[in-house]
């Protein structure tokens, strides 16, 4: 076992000894002769403390032991409407390390060592990465936490107030551990509020720690001039974004379950992506292609579904590529040929594939989404794209 992995069971240790040490040292030393010994009322007020905690060590165990979500081997991306692409090259993202595709909003994590499926952060307290599969867990967790916390504060409080007001025996055992627990909830719930703030508003947003740190780089790209205005084409409205990581029932919101989907597709809000003739719309997309107009407006971003519309719109064509403004998609025939090739190993599907990648100019029409970053969102239908208009819009 190396020192790294020591170090990280020693945190996991350490938070678990304190959940143990605040929730049970309280009870038995403090609250359990203040609230009158083995009462129903003693009860009624220390039951939900110890749910609580139960749910704390339920949802800390699932956001420690889930795997954040791992990009399958020899995985690659499929050829659709948006495809998520590397801002320099315009090709798609590739991790050297894992030798694997990037699917969108994935990152490599030096510390686990692997791509994970929309990272958000690494982090020590879980000793793991907090990503696609587990966020849910972590959000729970810091509820949970919070909501505890909060609620023995109170009744510590209440303790205290006894003791100053009324003149209440105490024992100096009892007031060592009074200040120690009201000391430690204090620090925890101003350390778990502001990190929870944080994480209402990525979840309220459809974002990730990642992307808010990408978003922020994009706004001082705004305030210099580079582009003119920042959208996010992830974000499905307050409640859906919600939905998206507690689950569609908002009664069942703060009990343990799994994450739904893949995590190798998000979808895109059609409506952030219409602008003033400049950039990709909903009509983009034409009625023969199979989309009605119930879905223009949340499609899945390129990566996992079978492009049928691509393949129907571009039949006609015969050659490996065909390119429409500027833009290089990949033809039925060479869609066949990739697909013959999807057993060989990633370095040669690299190879292969960065032939006939999307290559794209840097204009409104083109740049969807990450405008600062080393990714970007391509279009691979829209013919509106305008070279002489490259910093008007920009997407993140």
């Amino acid at each position: 076992m190396s020192l790294k992995e020591i170090k990280g069971q020693a945190i996991v240790l350490f938070v678990i000894s304190m959940v143990a040490f605040l929730g049970y040292s309280s009870q038995i030393g403090i609250l359990w002769s203040f609230l009158g010994g083995a009462t129903l009322h003693t009860a009624l007020i220390l039951i939900p403390l110890n749910v609580f905690i139960i749910l704390i060590y339920i949802n800390y165990a699932l956001t420690c032991l889930t795997d954040p979500g791992t990009v399958p081997i020899n995985w690659i991306p499929q050829q659709q409407h948006h495809l998520e692409v590397k801002r320099s090259t315009h090709a798609p993202r590739f991790c050297k390390t894992c030798n694997n595709y990037k699917p969108p909003r994935s990152h490599h994590c030096s510390t686990c060592g692997k791509c994970v499926l929309k990272m958000d952060h690494h982090c020590p307290w879980v000793n793991n990465c907090v990503g696609f599969a587990n966020y849910c867990h972590f959000i729970r967790f810091l509820v949970y936490v919070q909501v505890s916390t909060i609620y023995l504060l109170i009744l510590l409080g209440c303790r205290l107030n006894q003791i100053i007001h009324h003149s209440s025996p105490t024992t100096p055992t009892e007031l060592g551990l009074l200040a120690i627990n009201l000391l430690f909830c204090i620090i925890i719930i101003i350390g778990v509020a502001i990190l929870s703030g944080y994480h209402v508003y990525c979840i309220t947003t459809n974002t990730t720690t990642i992307e808010g740190w990408e978003k922020g780089r994009s706004l001082t790209l705004k305030s210099m001039g580079t582009v003119h205005d920042v959208m996010y084409p992830y974000d499905q409205g307050v409640m859906n974004n919600i939905k998206f990581v507690l689950g569609r029932q908002p009664l069942l919101w703060f009990w343990p379950r799994q994450m739904e989907g893949s995590g190798l597709s998000f979808p895109i809000n059609i409506t952030h992506l219409h602008t003033k003739g400049n950039t990709v719309t909903a009509e983009t997309v034409d009625d023969d292609e199979g989309i009605d107009s119930d879905k223009r407006f949340s499609m899945y971003s390129a990566w996992t579904t079978h492009t049928n519309e691509l393949l129907e719109h571009n039949h006609q064509h015969q050659h490996d590529t065909l390119e429409l403004d500027d833009i290089t998609v990949i033809s039925p025939a060479h869609h066949q040929h990739q697909q013959h090739q999807q057993h060989q190993p990633p370095s040669t599907l690299k190879s292969t594939l960065s032939t006939t990648t999307l290559h794209t100019p840097t204009t409104p029409a083109s740049i969807l989404t990450f405008a600062s970053t080393a990714s970007t969102l391509v279009d691979s239908k829209s013919r509106r794209l305008h070279n002489n208009d490259r910093h008007s819009k920009s997407y993140y």
